[in-house]
C-alpha cells in the first residue's frame, strides 16, 4: 500500500511540473524525424587516396525517407572539381541543389555558375548532373564563354568534365579552326 501511494504521489509531482508548459513540448511529425539540417557543410569525396570533389554549403537538409533518399542544399553550394593529378579544374555554383541518391540524379538550379581553370565559364539557370550516365545537361538558356568564344543556346549535353559539349539550339560567334 505504502508503494502504491508513493508512485502515484511520484507521478502527480510529474505530470504537475509539464501541467502549463506545452509550448516547451515539442511535437515532432514523420518529416521531422526523417530529416537532418547540417550546418556549415564540407565534403570531401575521394578516390585512390586523391581528392576529387569538396563540397560546400552553408545548409544541408538531409532527407533519410527510404523510399527517397536525398540530399538538398537550400541556401547554396559551391563544388571544386579537381583533376587526377589532384590539381583544381574547375568550379561550380548554384544557389540550390538537391542529389536523389536512388535515381543517381543531381540538380543545381538557380544561377548556376561553372567555371574551369583554363578560362572556360558556363552559365544557366539550371542543371542536371547524371551520375550513371556520366553527363551534365539542360533544356534551359546556357551561355559558354572561353576565352575567343561566346556560344549561347537553348539546351546541351555533355560529359561531366565538360570537354564533349554537343549544343541544341546554338547562337553565338565561334572561331573555326582549318
Amino acid at each position: 500500500m505504502r508503494n502504491i501511494l508513493t508512485l502515484t504521489a511520484l507521478a502527480i509531482f510529474f505530470l504537475q511540473g509539464c501541467a502549463g508548459k506545452e509550448e516547451q513540448v515539442e511535437t515532432f511529425s514523420k518529416e521531422a524525424v526523417y530529416l537532418e539540417t547540417i550546418n556549415d557543410v564540407d565534403m570531401l569525396y575521394s578516390d585512390s587516396a586523391l581528392i576529387r570533389v569538396r563540397i560546400r554549403g552553408p545548409v544541408m537538409l538531409r532527407h533519410l525517407v527510404t523510399d527517397d533518399p536525398r540530399q538538398e542544399f537550400i541556401k547554396g553550394i559551391k563544388v571544386d572539381f579537381f583533376n587526377t593529378t589532384g590539381a583544381l579544374a574547375g568550379t561550380l555554383t548554384a544557389k540550390y541543389a538537391v542529389r536523389y541518391e536512388y535515381k543517381g540524379l543531381t540538380l543545381v538550379r538557380d544561377s548556376v555558375v561553372w567555371k574551369s581553370v583554363d578560362g572556360k565559364k558556363l552559365e544557366s539557370p539550371e542543371l542536371t548532373w547524371n551520375e550513371r550516365d556520366q553527363q551534365v545537361s539542360t533544356n534551359r538558356f546556357v551561355v559558354v564563354t572561353t576565352l575567343k568564344d561566346t556560344i549561347r543556346s537553348h539546351g546541351f549535353t555533355a560529359n561531366q568534365d565538360f570537354s564533349n559539349i554537343r549544343f541544341s539550339a546554338v547562337d553565338g560567334s565561334l572561331e573555326v579552326k582549318q
